[in-house]
């Protein structure tokens, strides 16, 4: 039987926070607190204003990098930009919402 992994990454992001635009249709997410298995398998991320709303951000993960954000180890995500707003995914309560692949 396939094993399911994380597919897409959806996160309430609001007033985009923390995030910079790099400039080449790139932009770089605030810190998050994912873990390394499911950012290695997933392949688009979205940032939202509520769990409500399409996303206002979103696109395909390029990368992403392991930094210290306030003593804690978080994730930056660089994603290149799409135009299509993707609608939210993912159960459960709290900021992230996990979309699962097999």
């Amino acid at each position: 039987m396939p094993v399911k992994h994380v597919a897409r990454l959806h996160f309430v992001c609001r007033g985009d926070m923390n995030v910079k635009d790099r400039g080449d249709r790139r932009f770089e997410t605030g810190y998050w607190k994912v873990s390394v298995s499911h950012a290695q398998t997933a392949t688009m991320l979205a940032l939202h204003e509520s769990k409500s709303e399409s996303s206002y951000r979103q696109g395909r993960i390029v990368s992403w990098r392991q930094e210290n954000y306030n003593g804690s180890p978080r994730l930056v995500f660089i994603v290149e930009s799409i135009r299509e707003p993707m609608e939210w995914e993912g159960g459960g309560s709290g900021e992230k919402g996990y979309a699962w692949e097999n």
